[in-house]
């Protein structure tokens, strides 16, 4: 039986794994030091690199309490290591998501080559989110990092927002990670990337349709086809199964085949009355009732 990868909203910062990818949109100073310190924390006892990028990441470093054990030293054998911000996303030139993933991807070879069990990194990235210009880039990386952190490399991630960003933005980043800790429902869904396929889950209406085509379209696909999961989707209108078919429409232009998996029969009655497989010709299989 298939298990989907946990997700949801979450009050506390989850027991490490190796394949977290966690958005925790802090309300204040307090907030975000005690989660970093319990992210940061859980990484040390698995034996992982941390790595803390952003100028608020490396201050909590010195604010948290209790500080991390012996700071120092982790530090000075690079168990800990610091970046501000703009060295790994500025760096070379303007963002690039494909340019970020080679990066990470270097600096978790490196940890796991050096003796650690992988890479874990903390990173406060509001700035780039209150971007509009560069936000859709942002959107493309966070799935990037997503799908690389659930196939087994040994990157982990806890990407920070204030609370205080554009609601559009926190909407765009918390829709992209499986795990969200927030102190209100900015997105009713979320699109994460599980082993051989994404999976969408939550909820999707009329007012969703505009930030479900932008996601579903950054989302990163095999040339050989895309496995879309609604096991854990609890609502879906008729703007919401137009928006999937035009996203399998385009795919399809591409030569790219489409499976929907988990779809309820309402869904797939749905779909039959609006002629979607003239639309976009999917497969549908692994259903529910």
């Amino acid at each position: 039986m298939w298990v989907v990868r946990s997700h949801g909203p979450v009050d506390v910062v989850p027991g490490p794994d190796s394949a977290d990818h966690l958005c925790w949109v802090y309300e204040d100073d307090a907030d975000f030091d005690a989660a970093a310190r319990e992210f940061l924390a859980g990484g040390l006892e698995r034996g992982e690199r941390l790595l803390c990028v952003g100028e608020r990441v490396i201050e909590s470093l010195t604010t948290m309490t209790p500080p991390l054990p012996d700071l120092a030293g982790l530090i000075a054998r690079g168990a800990v290591q610091t970046l501000p911000l703009d060295e790994v996303y500025a760096a070379g030139g303007p963002f690039d998501p494909a340019r970020q993933l080679a990066y990470y991807d270097a600096a978790t070879r490196r940890a796991r080559e050096e003796g650690y069990r992988g890479l874990r990194v903390l990173a406060e990235i509001s700035d780039l989110a209150a971007d509009d210009g560069q936000r859709a880039q942002l959107v493309r990386w966070e799935q990037l990092a997503d799908e690389y952190a659930v196939h087994g490399a040994g990157f982990s991630a806890m990407c920070a927002y204030r609370a205080d960003l554009d609601r559009e933005a926190l909407g765009d980043v918390t829709a992209i990670h499986p795990l969200v800790h927030g102190s209100g429902e900015v997105s009713s869904f979320r699109l994460f990337a599980d082993r051989d396929r994404l999976v969408l889950a939550g909820s999707v209406d009329t007012f969703s349709t505009d930030r479900l085509a932008r996601v579903l379209d950054a989302a990163p696909v095999a040339a050989d086809g895309v496995v879309l999961d609604l096991s854990g989707l609890e609502f879906l209108d008729i703007a919401g199964c137009r928006t999937l078919a035009r996203w399998a429409a385009g795919l399809t232009e591409r030569s790219v085949p489409v499976e929907i998996t988990g779809s309820s029969s309402l869904l797939r009655r749905m779909w039959g009355l609006l002629d979607l497989d003239q639309v976009a010709p999917v497969t549908f299989g692994g259903r529910r009732t």
